[in-house]
């Protein structure tokens, strides 16, 4: 397991873990279209009421949906890569505990 984050973290092209993180994009795609169709179903069905608790968080599982969903399709095993901050910034490093200014 170690391995496989250290070579995504690495940025070198792995075609497998690629498709994998697109693959999960596209099931985070097809739950948030199966929960928007879900509340829009259950918001106008008779007899009308209220928007709940339940309405309330299938919009916000929409949303988490469509947003990761995205990303993972757009980016990939890009995800993973570590970005090198500049000088003028915190120094992060991930094998450390805390951040070092």
């Amino acid at each position: 397991m170690r391995q496989a984050l250290q070579r995504l973290r690495s940025g070198e092209r792995w075609w497998a873990a690629d498709i994998a993180i697109r693959g999960v994009g596209v099931l985070l795609l097809g739950a948030c279209a199966a929960s928007a169709d879900w509340l829009y179903r259950t918001d106008h069905r008779p007899p009308t009421h209220a928007s709940g608790l339940i309405e309330f968080a299938a919009a916000l599982l929409i949303v988490l949906c469509w947003a990761l969903g995205w990303a993972a399709i757009g980016e990939g095993q890009g995800l993973f890569r570590l970005v090198e901050l500049p000088g003028r910034y915190a120094h992060f490093d991930p094998t450390d505990k805390g951040i070092s200014l």
